[in-house]
């Protein structure tokens, strides 16, 4: 229970900082999904169903808080944690430094998601090369702050577990 409360304020500080106060940083449009990486982290060590409705009122909230169409991220970051939790079945990730590269990758299938989502109920304009210019710094921005982000997790749950751990 204390550790879904952890995870459950991480992600709102999360799409805090990501909604408002990481837009000031001087990268212009292009904003880290913070949300994203908790999103695989939890794929990835946390596969329960508390976490897959977390993930999905995770995904809402940053639908609330910066996008103009509601559901769109929420799918797409449900069918992240999917992916994570598909392909932690094959990989076994203890060091933080690899979650780049699955981070780097799960951040393409939130955008390839989206696009797809975009593309069939939505209008196409602005999409294309510059879609994909975004998705890629994107991820590239996801798959840097991913080693900081797990071992920063890592650590708050393992604090949380010595806690709850009798002397």
């Amino acid at each position: 229970m204390k550790l879904s409360l952890l995870f459950l304020s991480v992600g709102f500080i999360l799409v805090l900082l990501q909604t408002t106060l990481l837009h000031l940083l001087p990268l212009g449009p292009f904003v880290p999904d913070l949300a994203l990486v908790l999103c695989v982290y939890l794929g990835l060590n946390h596969p329960t169903v508390g976490a897959v409705v977390g993930i999905f009122v995770l995904g809402y909230s940053v639908d609330v808080f910066s996008s103009p169409v509601l559901g769109l991220n929420a799918f797409a970051m449900s069918l992240v944690f999917l992916t994570a939790y598909l392909s932690s079945r094959c990989i076994w990730i203890h060091n933080p430094l690899l979650s780049a590269p699955v981070v780097f990758f799960a951040s393409w299938v939130k955008g390839a998601s989206l696009m797809m989502v975009w593309t069939l109920f939505l209008t196409m304009d602005g999409l294309g090369i510059g879609g994909l210019k975004y998705a890629f710094f994107d991820a590239i921005l996801a798959a840097i702050l991913a080693p900081g982000m797990f071992a920063l997790l890592k650590r708050g749950q393992s604090y949380v577990e010595e806690l709850r751990m009798p002397l």
